[in-house]
């Protein structure tokens, strides 16, 4: 049986100053997720851009020549949250089996992606 994709999905607007730091933890939760077998090695991190004015875009565009699970969409003007995020959906939805979203500034605690994932393999 073939694990399912999983696609994070991170809004993004003006985060320069956070958005390595979020990459490299994001990251980190992937990998673990894959190395125990809870999702698919295709498994992504999707930043949309949601036209933001700083080196955003430029950051998304570097860390995925460099981060295999890093993807990028730039939407042409900043749409707003709700849009970007809505964007992100649809895009991961036409990819992945499973869809999770986190701001980019982590103030969520990104442990609740692997009990969110570890409910889903139990049944929930």
């Amino acid at each position: 049986m073939s694990k399912p994709i999983l696609t994070i999905v991170v809004p993004c607007f003006n985060e320069e100053e956070v958005l390595k730091d979020t990459i490299f933890k994001l990251s980190k939760v992937l990998d673990e997720l894959m190395e125990e077998a809870h999702v698919s090695k295709e498994s992504k991190l999707l930043f949309v851009d949601d036209g933001s004015k700083d080196r955003t875009w430029g950051i998304i565009e570097a860390e995925s020549e460099n981060n295999l699970f890093v993807t990028g969409l730039k939407l042409s003007a900043n749409m707003g949250r709700q849009n970007a995020l809505i964007a992100g959906l649809k895009t991961a939805n036409e990819q992945s089996d499973w869809v999770v979203s986190i701001d980019a500034d982590l103030q969520d605690d990104i442990n609740v992606i692997r009990a969110f994932i570890e409910r889903i393999l139990e049944g929930v």
